[in-house]
């Protein structure tokens, strides 16, 4: 039987999964706003290799000194003075890089894990993308009272039409008068940008980037599927995540799709990418990234999603993630049909070819995990690393991948002139490497050290952060006896 016919009658039964999916994910939410932490102090970085994030080039021997929390000062170590009781870190043999960003996460109410995961792993800045809002004063609140945490920006909740779950950081709308009034709320609650969903209507759509305009946020998100990426493009559509749509309006047979295919729900939505990417058309895509381009559209690939989603262990590296979620996750592996896997597999195969379409056409990408423990085998922080891997391995170099949480989203944040390089005057937000992450981008893994708004956070400091749980299997998940209720934990 060929795929199509396998996924067209697997459609019941993924609805009947996906169901159990929000059930178990119960309280979803998201996000955080730009808050930014307070350091006052003199810290003084010795002896390191600095890595220009925008040539490549290695620069030895540099002392860095930093001043409440920006650079103040670089240059040769042999012609710099110490200032006065500073705090003086010796970084020989060490390779000195921006803070990481990973511009697509799921933070939920999964905070006090998240931070500090976050933190180990060299992430210091995170774009949320989607929460219940009575969480952002929560996490503030939290931060305010001392908590170490990545730089946040956030969506607040996501604009959503289709029939309404139960998922709580998601608005369902009908009108365009809810649409507004969504922005309106979200902007209210101090929202960085407005995320929309597949299932928002075109012209709920339209009036979203309308209002959002007036509030001077972007528009970014999953391509809503009765919207065209070039429409959306010339817009104004900041963001597009996952690389959702990409596939058809690539294809010689776009017009097609828009008119017969049914893209009601994710199954029919991924057939159709499936299928246009069998008539892809380079004519169209070049014409369609040079748009990009042009109107400063970011793809955010998020390679790593459905790769995650379609294992069928729980990952090794879990034991940063609670039991009671590996437990969820093993639930939701086990309930998931053969059919839902193979499809994953399937978008799994085309989304590197895609990527580095891209990257050859020099559009600049983002790099993001889509990390929450709702969904299964993300960890967040892990998983951005993962992503910068499998960036690589689809074409980009490991400064390329390097860019896409470094430089590139300080450029996308517009805010380049202060993050993104390790260059005087910026924020001091900086990651100490016993490796080259140029030689190898999975060097990025190899911290010594992070320094956060300027304070210096030592490997072994972020480790004892981090919370550790038993990693369990699949297998270990009994049955339940028929009957009987989820048991109370």
């Amino acid at each position: 039987m060929s795929l199509t016919r396998k996924m067209h009658s697997f459609r019941k039964s993924l609805l009947g999964f996906m169901a159990l999916l929000i059930v178990i994910a119960g309280g979803t939410g998201t996000g955080y706003a730009s808050i930014e932490p307070a350091t006052r102090q003199t810290l003084v970085l010795q002896h390191a290799t600095i890595v220009d994030v925008r040539s490549g080039k290695l620069t030895n021997d540099q002392t860095i000194i930093i001043t409440d929390n920006k650079i103040s000062h670089i240059g040769n170590s042999s012609q710099t003075a110490i200032p006065d009781y500073a705090q003086v870190r010796d970084a020989t043999g060490q390779y000195v890089i921006p803070g990481l960003w990973d511009m697509h996460v799921h933070l939920e109410d999964n905070y006090k894990d998240a931070f500090p995961l976050f933190l180990a792993n060299g992430v210091t800045g995170v774009r949320e993308m989607g929460v219940a809002l009575t969480n952002i004063d929560l996490w503030k609140t939290s931060i305010q009272a001392g908590m170490p945490a990545p730089r946040l920006v956030y969506a607040g909740s996501t604009l959503n039409g289709g029939p309404a779950d139960e998922a709580p950081h998601m608005f369902y709308l009908k009108t365009e008068a809810q649409a507004r009034e969504a922005v309106r709320l979200n902007a209210a609650k101090g929202a960085d940008h407005i995320k929309v969903y597949s299932w928002l209507p075109r012209p709920l759509f339209l009036a979203v980037m309308d209002e959002a305009q007036k509030y001077g946020l972007p528009v970014v998100g999953h391509l809503p599927v009765e919207v065209r990426a070039s429409e959306a493009a010339q817009l104004g559509f900041k963001s597009i995540e996952h690389l959702h749509g990409l596939f058809i309006a690539t294809s010689s047979i776009e017009d097609d799709i828009f008119k017969k295919a049914d893209m009601s729900d994710l199954l029919g939505y991924s057939l159709a990418e499936i299928e246009a990417s069998e008539s892809y058309d380079s004519v169209k895509a070049n014409k369609l990234f040079r748009k990009f381009k042009e109107k400063g559209v970011w793809p955010v690939p998020t390679i790593v999603t459905y790769l995650n989603m379609a294992k069928t262990e729980i990952d090794p590296r879990s034991k940063y993630v609670p039991t009671a979620v590996q437990k969820q996750w093993a639930e939701v592996i086990r309930a998931t049909p053969p059919e839902q896997t193979e499809l994953m597999a399937a978008i799994n195969s085309l989304t590197p070819g895609m990527v580095k379409k891209l990257n050859d056409a020099g559009v600049p990408m983002l790099a993001g995990s889509d990390s929450s423990f709702e969904m299964t085998n993300f960890i967040y922080g892990v998983s951005l690393h993962d992503e910068l891997e499998l960036l690589v391995k689809s074409g980009l170099t490991p400064l390329q991948a390097l860019q896409t949480a470094t430089l590139n989203p300080a450029r996308y944040l517009e805010r380049e002139q202060e993050m993104g390089t390790v260059e005087q005057g910026k924020l001091a937000d900086l990651v100490l490497l016993d490796k080259n992450p140029l030689e190898d981008i999975r060097n990025t893994t190899s911290i010594s050290a992070v320094v956060l708004d300027g304070k210096l956070m030592e490997k072994q400091t972020l480790d004892r952060a981090v919370k550790t749980y038993p990693v369990i299997k699949v297998a270990d998940i009994k049955d339940e006896p028929e009957g009987s209720g989820p048991s109370a934990n």
